[in-house]
């Protein structure tokens, strides 16, 4: 009796045990079940990050005119191939001829104004030595930084105004002196006034080109009429010469009369040790312009 009562309780005691393994293990999996839904829940309700696309370049950039108005159109795409309107940037926009440079302005790209699918630059009146000049825009925001070049037509300056800009341009860079050479033989005093590198322009070819100049005065001392007729005209650096090119030739002088006159050389590489170097028959004139650079 007590064999079976002793069975009896084993078997109870497996079933008790039994059944709580499989309530824990069902509490487990329902734990589980519910931390994967938390998290999952969690991932869904984080917010998505949009990266905005990075712009690839200035697509179209085009020179238009309406009546006497000029401007530039232009329009900025993304990598992805959409037309690119950014909330902040600068536009630098350079303008070069055969000559140098004619225009540079830097603009905010928010002040430009816009159509659908182009900002516009409305461009000053821009003159130049040649009719054909480089247009350059770079577009710059943070380490984004493009550029397109096109080329077009620009009004030209005349002849006259060239000449004036280049005079200009010339006395206001070139060296001022007051360097004086006189001989005997010839009652000639020469005085070097001015001198510097200048562009000139060639009516013949139409074209800018780079020389040196020298300004001076001729003086005759003599008592009679002289007739200036300088020879071998040239510039002297480290014994290579430099010939005159352009300039006074012969001139008559009365009595005492002086006059203003420039010569102009080809180009020395530069002006360290300079001389000025000419006959007037059988005198030589050699004036140092410069013993250092």
């Amino acid at each position: 009796m007590k064999k079976i009562l002793f069975i009896l309780a084993v078997i109870t005691f497996s079933l008790v045990f039994c059944g709580c393994t499989t309530s824990q293990n069902q509490m487990n999996n329902t734990n589980i079940s519910e931390n994967k839904n938390v998290v999952k829940n969690e991932q869904m309700s984080k917010p998505v990050e949009i990266q905005t696309p990075k712009i690839k370049e200035i697509n179209c950039m085009y020179l238009v005119r309406e009546g006497n108005a000029t401007k530039i159109q232009f329009n900025l795409i993304y990598e992805n191939g959409s037309i690119a309107k950014p909330k902040n940037g600068e536009v630098i926009l350079t303008i070069y001829d055969d000559s140098g440079l004619l225009y540079n302005r830097t603009y905010n790209i928010n002040e430009l104004q816009t159509t659908s699918k182009f900002y516009e630059i409305k461009l000053p009146q821009i003159k130049g030595f040649y009719d054909t000049a480089k247009f350059v825009l770079t577009f710059k925001s943070g380490n984004i930084s493009i550029s397109k070049t096109i080329y077009g037509t620009i009004e030209k300056y005349s002849p006259e105004e060239i000449q004036h800009i280049l005079e200009n341009e010339y006395h206001e860079h070139s060296i001022k002196t007051n360097i004086e050479q006189y001989r005997n033989e010839t009652g000639i005093k020469f005085t070097v006034k001015e001198y510097g590198y200048c562009r000139i322009y060639d009516n013949t070819t139409g074209k800018i080109k780079k020389a040196f100049r020298v300004d001076f005065i001729v003086k005759n001392l003599n008592q009679d009429d002289y007739e200036f007729s300088p020879m071998a005209v040239c510039l002297i650096h480290n014994n290579t010469k430099y010939w005159k090119i352009g300039g006074l030739d012969d001139v008559d002088l009365g009595i005492y009369q002086e006059i203003n006159g420039y010569w102009l050389f080809n180009p020395p590489n530069n002006i360290s040790n300079l001389r000025l170097d000419f006959k007037i028959e059988d005198i030589v004139y050699d004036i140092p312009l410069s013993n250092s650079e």
